[in-house]
């Protein structure tokens, strides 16, 4: 009798597996951003716009920061599934420090510079089931982002601060692995890499993330 009743249900928990579902991600995310491109920015463009002139200079930019995204999709057999959804690739942080002058007057200067990408993202996934439980899967998409940044300026004349931004589509790839739980809900770990992320006036690179996620089927 046990043996039948586990039989009755087996096919409703693969069923389960087809069809609508939902879910979240957080993770870490590694931009290449190259700081020589915000120093040659900040020289060539910031300072000169407030009259300051550099004689020493120091600046960092901080580009592992934290992803996050919500996502929906549908599950049309066991080898392929379609998804949309939010994607906050996440911030980076640029921060330069100079000593130089305003017409011959002594000043320090200070540069802060952020920017963020996200938007919406769409994407195709092959799945490739290894057991009842546990599947890996690939995938191929676009995002179709808005990039934003703020620029802070301090001098001895007081500080400015401005905004922008910026759209773009840009192509995006990961794969994955995931683990059912309790017939509905997903386990994911996946490497993600959104191609040429940000925009050239703002920040652009590479822009990897190690994310976990959680799924659940309708």
């Amino acid at each position: 009798m046990g043996v039948i009743a586990t039989a009755a249900l087996a096919p409703s928990a693969r069923a389960a597996e087809i069809g609508f579902y939902i879910g979240g991600l957080y993770g870490q995310t590694d931009k290449e951003l190259l700081i020589q491109d915000f120093d040659v920015f900040t020289t060539a463009s910031v300072f000169p716009t407030f009259g300051f002139t550099p004689s020493s200079f120091t600046s960092t930019v901080d580009d592992s920061i934290n992803a996050y995204g919500f996502f929906g999709g549908y599950r049309f057999s066991k080898h392929l599934a379609v998804e949309g959804g939010y994607f906050n690739v996440g911030t980076f942080k640029y921060r330069a420090r100079a000593m130089g002058s305003i017409s011959s007057v002594p000043s320090t200067a200070v540069v802060n510079y952020d920017g963020e990408t996200s938007g919406i993202n769409v994407a195709a996934l092959g799945v490739w089931p290894m057991s009842y439980r546990w599947e890996i899967y690939g995938r191929a998409g676009a995002l179709f982002s808005s990039n934003t940044a703020s620029l802070y300026y301090a001098d001895i004349q007081g500080p400015a601060r401005t905004q922008f931004s910026e759209s773009d589509v840009d192509v995006l790839a990961g794969v994955g692995t995931s683990f059912t739980v309790l017939e509905i809900y997903d386990l994911r770990l996946e490497y993600q890499r959104v191609f040429d992320a940000g925009d050239e006036a703002i920040g652009e690179g590479d822009a990897d993330t190690i994310s976990i996620g959680i799924s659940v089927v309708f």
